[in-house]
């Protein structure tokens, strides 16, 4: 955090997926920050909480240094909850920044997104992403049967396509399932980012911030 922004990096235990999130202080009614103070929390346990909150509740979140506490004020009219959760050790190394030259970049709507990915999941757990001149497929192929999703640049929920070389990588279905259901809720548009056999990037653009999850691709599957 600072005076700017607050910004969220992380990344899974099994280092297969990582999140990148930024909110401006324009974002909050009010935003308090002294310093570049940094901390370390259970995002999983963090967003169990933040579910807990009401969408007409007042929500103040403060970090309690001598309890070691993050702690979660909601507040609707003369009702008032109260939320605590520990802070973690901090982390002995930041998580890296993956530096990926991509090859093929397509915006899409978030929704198709989502279509696609739960059509996948009725035949594989695993999906391939694909994008050559002028086509985005997402298919995926098990014992079950097949699933094929394909859009043409032309197609009204491709935004933009621009592909500099064909490119293709095969994910973990479930890892990009929660992701498209869990940032596709905030964002009606994606950016999806690709080159054969690398992590991909999936921008979701929302109205302020910054909203980015990369995902390591299953090699041999």
């Amino acid at each position: 955090m600072n005076e700017a922004q607050m910004k969220l990096l992380a990344m899974d235990p099994s280092h297969v997926a990582m999140v990148d999130f930024e909110l401006p202080s324009s974002f909050f009614d009010s935003y308090k920050c002294e310093g570049e103070p940094k901390l370390s929390i259970n995002i999983k346990e963090f967003l169990r909480f933040l579910d807990r909150v009401d969408r007409d509740e007042q929500v103040r979140i403060v970090l309690n240094e001598e309890k070691a506490r993050l702690v979660i004020h909601c507040k609707r009219g003369g009702h008032s909850r109260r939320f605590e959760m520990p802070i973690l050790e901090p982390l002995e190394e930041e998580v890296p920044q993956p530096k990926i030259f991509f090859k093929g970049k397509a915006r899409v709507t978030s929704d198709a997104l989502r279509m696609a990915i739960r059509d996948a999941n009725l035949v594989s757990e695993h999906v391939k992403v694909e994008m050559e001149e002028g086509l985005l497929k997402i298919n995926a192929e098990g014992d079950m049967g097949s699933s094929f999703s394909e859009w043409e640049a032309d197609s009204d929920d491709i935004l933009e396509l621009k592909v500099d070389e064909a490119s293709n990588a095969t994910f973990t279905l479930s890892y990009l399932q929660d992701i498209a259901n869990a940032a596709g809720a905030n964002s009606e548009v994606a950016v999806i980012e690709l080159s054969t056999d690398m992590p991909i990037k999936m921008d979701f653009e929302i109205p302020q911030g910054r909203l980015v999850y990369y995902l390591a691709p299953c090699i041999g599957v």
